[in-house]
C-alpha cells in the first residue's frame, strides 16, 4: 500500500469513527436531557438537547469526508462546552454530579482526530474550564430546586462510568492504531531490507543502513563475468515487445537464481548483457571457480532454451580476475558497481568471444587448478588494451 493510499484509508477510518462517536454523544445527550426534564430542570435539559440538535445538523451537513474538518472542530468544541454549561446551570461540581468531567472527552478526542499538538490546546482549555468551575462552586447557590441526593449520586456514577468508558474506548482505538502503524512500519522495513538485498551485497546493505557514506573498497582478485546473448538484436526486431521482455526476464531471472546459489554477486544488466562477480569475500579461488561453473551452467541453459524455442540465440562469455574498486553510487536509486582495468578486460573478452565460447584470462585460469578443462587460445589483441593470454573454458572436471 502506498503512502497516499494509507493516508486516504486513515482519513476514511477517522471520519467513520468521528461519526460513530458523535452519534453516541448525541444519544447520551438526549438521555441526559430527558433525566433533567423529568425532575423539572428544563433549563438544564435544554443544554444537552441543544447539543444533540446541533450535532445532528452537523452530522447531516458534514456527512461526506470533505466535511470532516468542520465536523471534527464542532464536536470537539461542543463536547468541551456543553458539560461546563450544564455544570454552571446546575450550580457547581456537586449539584451537577461533576458533569464537567465529560469535557475531558474533548482533548481525548483531539488526540485521535487532531494530533498531540492540537490536543494540548484543547486540554489547556479543559483545565481553564475546571478553574472557572471552581469559582462557580464558591458562589452561593440560590435556586430553590435541587436534584434529589440519590439522583445526584446516580449521576455521579453515570458520569464517571461514562467518561471512563469513553476513555477506555479511545485508548483501545489509539493502541490499535499504534499497533497497526508498527505493523506497517515493520512490513515496510522488511520490504526495504528486501530491496536492499536485491540491489546490494548483504554486507554493503548493512553498512548503508548504518549511514556509512561513502562506501568504497579496493578489492584484489575479484573475478568479473560478462555474458552477452548473441543474435538478440535481430531476435527483438521481429517479435512483439512483450515477447522480447518476457524472454529476457526468463533468462536473467534464471541467471539470478544460479548466481545466488553459487554465492556470486550480480552487478547489473546492460541491455542483453549480464554482469556478475565472484570473490568479493576475499576468497579469490572459490570466486573464480564459482564464476566459471556459472558460465557453463548459463551457456547450457541458453542453448537449451534456444532449442526449445527454435531460435538462433546463443551466449558469449568473458571472465577475468584482478583488482577492482567497488562502491555505492547515487542517492535516490542506489547502485553497487565495480571499476578498474580488470572489468574492462572481462568486457573485452566477452566481446571477442564467438557464440558458444567462454573466454578466460590467464589470471582467471590460474585459479581454476584441476577443477576445469581449459584450452589455450594464445595471446589475443583486445580493443583498447595490450594483448592478453586467453583460454577457452570447455567444461568442469568431475571425479569418476
Amino acid at each position: 500500500m502506498t503512502t497516499v493510499e494509507t493516508s486516504q484509508s486513515d482519513t476514511e477510518l477517522s471520519h467513520r469513527l468521528l461519526v460513530l462517536a458523535s452519534l453516541m454523544m448525541t444519544v447520551a445527550a438526549l438521555l441526559w436531557g430527558a433525566i433533567f426534564a423529568w425532575f423539572g430542570e428544563y433549563a438544564a435539559a435544554a443544554i444537552p438537547w441543544a447539543f444533540a440538535a446541533i450535532s445532528f445538523v452537523m452530522l447531516v451537513f458534514c456527512r461526506h469526508e470533505k466535511g470532516y474538518p468542520l465536523l471534527r472542530t464542532s464536536q470537539l468544541l461542543l463536547s468541551l462546552l456543553m458539560p461546563f454549561l450544564l455544570m454552571w446551570e446546575l450550580g457547581g461540581f456537586i449539584n451537577s454530579s461533576a458533569v464537567v468531567i465529560w469535557s475531558l472527552t474533548s482533548p481525548m478526542g483531539a488526540l485521535i482526530f487532531s494530533g498531540r499538538k492540537q490536543a494540548g490546546y484543547w486540554f489547556l482549555a479543559f483545565l481553564l474550564l475546571i478553574g472557572l468551575g471552581a469559582l462557580i462552586d464558591l458562589q452561593p447557590y440560590h435556586d430553590n430546586f435541587r436534584l434529589p441526593d440519590h439522583l445526584i449520586t446516580l449521576l455521579f456514577v453515570m458520569n464517571l462510568t461514562g467518561v471512563s468508558l469513553v476513555a477506555f474506548i479511545l485508548l483501545t482505538y489509539f493502541l490499535g492504531q499504534k499497533d497497526r502503524t508498527l505493523t506497517l512500519l515493520s512490513a515496510e522495513r522488511r520490504r526495504s531490507d528486501g530491496l536492499l538485498r536485491n540491489m546490494l551485497p548483504e554486507a554493503i546493505g548493512e553498512r548503508l543502513k548504518h549511514k556509512q557514506h561513502p562506501i568504497a573498497d579496493r578489492l584484489d582478485n575479484v573475478t568479473i563475468l560478462f555474458a552477452d546473448i548473441s543474435g538478440f538484436t535481430s531476435y527483438a526486431m521481429h517479435r512483439k515487445p512483450e515477447t522480447v521482455v518476457s524472454f529476457l526476464d526468463k533468462v536473467f531471472s534464471r541467471f539470478d537464481e544460479m548466481s545466488t546459489a553459487r554465492g556470486l554477486e550480480k552487478i547489473k544488466t546492460i541491455g542483453d548483457a549480464y554482469m556478475l562477480c565472484g570473490g568479493l569475500t576475499n576468497d579469490a579461488a572459490a570466486g573464480a571457480r564459482e564464476a566459471a561453473a556459472f558460465a557453463l551452467d548459463a551457456m547450457a541453459y541458453v542453448n537449451t532454451l534456444a532449442g526449445e524455442e527454435h531460435n538462433e540465440l546463443g551466449l558469449r562469455v568473458g571472465l577475468n580476475t584482478g583488482p577492482v574498486v567497488a562502491g555505492v553510487i547515487g542517492q535516490s536509486k542506489y547502485s553497487y558497481d565495480i571499476w578498474g582495468d580488470a572489468v574492462n578486460v572481462a568486457a573485452r573478452l566477452q566481446q571477442a568471444a564467438q557464440t558458444g565460447d567462454i573466454l578466460l584470462s590467464d589470471k582467471t585460469a590460474g585459479f581454476l587448478d584441476d577443477h576445469f578443462s581449459i584450452e589455450l587460445q594464445g595471446e589475443m589483441a583486445l580493443r583498447g588494451h595490450t594483448p592478453v593470454k586467453t583460454y577457452r573454458l570447455l567444461g568442469e572436471i568431475t571425479d569418476a
